[in-house]
């Protein structure tokens, strides 16, 4: 099982171009699953069936104890779709016990977007030459002025961030390259931070201890920190890249330009944003206009 495990990992990885995050997760699921079955004496793949996968969806729960949220529920589905899809092809033979689950019903969601005077003084640059306080603002910097997600920022090359020519190349999803401009307001706190930064033989654009790529924790807590000293209140750095596509369109940009900015495989993931703008707008009816409420 641990050979196959490795075989699915390379598969998620180099054909499917998942992320190390994502293809991380799959893998964790896979051995979860594994795990379950060889507690009921069925270690061979071959010897799962659906009852099998229920049972495990059923029983799985998060480290303290709950019941998994539909969304993770969603994913754990989808991990056995792509291991069992990808069995099928080696072994030809093998049923696919997890075409059968139904999918969970998934809330519908909208981004939290900040509004534009919080990220403003969340953007203060910061004074004195501290090499981590330039490295968090110019973090920020990647995650708002930029729209980039928080593995998109951390493994963001300093080579593919030209900020003579005011461009990102950035790789995301699915290994896809996007080249996006970067606005002139960004441009002091990152040019500040290179400036800063001592000689490295690290490829990346932030770089944490011992010359290593910054870690996506690292950017986080830096984002929650900063938020709770200026604005008093916790944030994550995806409410960040939502603020930026949310306050585009609030300025005129359409959804085509910001779907490339955000690197989004389809139209309708973008969309959500006309609908916050929207709920904003009748927001702000409600509260100044003179007769909203007659």
């Amino acid at each position: 099982m641990d050979a196959l495990v490795d075989q699915f990992s390379s598969y998620l990885l180099n054909e499917r171009r998942y992320s190390p995050n994502t293809a991380r997760a799959y893998i964790a699921d896979l051995r979860a699953l594994a795990q379950f079955a060889q507690q009921r004496d069925r270690p061979q793949p071959e010897t799962w069936d659906t009852d099998l996968l229920r049972a495990f969806l059923a029983r799985s729960q998060t480290p303290n104890g709950q019941r998994l949220s539909p969304t993770t529920l969603a994913r754990k589905q989808s991990t056995l779709r792509t291991f069992f899809s990808w069995l099928n092809r080696h072994r030809p033979s093998q049923e696919n016990p997890a075409a059968l689950l139904q999918n969970p019903k998934l809330p519908k969601w909208l981004p939290k977007a900040i509004d534009v005077d919080s990220v403003i003084a969340l953007l203060t640059p910061p004074k004195g030459n501290n090499i981590r306080e330039a490295r968090d603002h110019a973090a920020l910097l990647l995650l708002y002025g930029l729209g980039l997600r928080l593995a998109e920022a951390s493994g963001l090359l300093a080579n593919n961030l030209d900020l003579d020519d005011g461009t990102a190349r950035v790789t995301g999803k699915g290994n896809k390259d996007r080249v996006i401009p970067v606005p002139q307001g960004c441009l002091p706190g990152l040019m500040r931070y290179r400036g800063l930064r001592t000689p490295s033989t690290s490829p990346f654009f932030l770089i944490g201890r011992g010359e290593r790529r910054l870690s996506d924790r690292t950017i986080a807590r830096a984002v929650d920190r900063l938020a709770l000293k200026t604005l008093g209140q916790k944030i994550t750095p995806h409410q960040l890249r939502h603020s930026f596509a949310t306050h585009l369109l609030a300025g005129g940009a359409n959804l085509r330009e910001i779907q490339e900015l955000l690197g989004h495989n389809n139209l309708s993931t973008t969309q959500r944003y006309t609908k916050i703008t929207a709920e904003r707008l009748f927001s702000v009816y409600d509260q100044a206009h003179p007769r909203s409420e007659s």
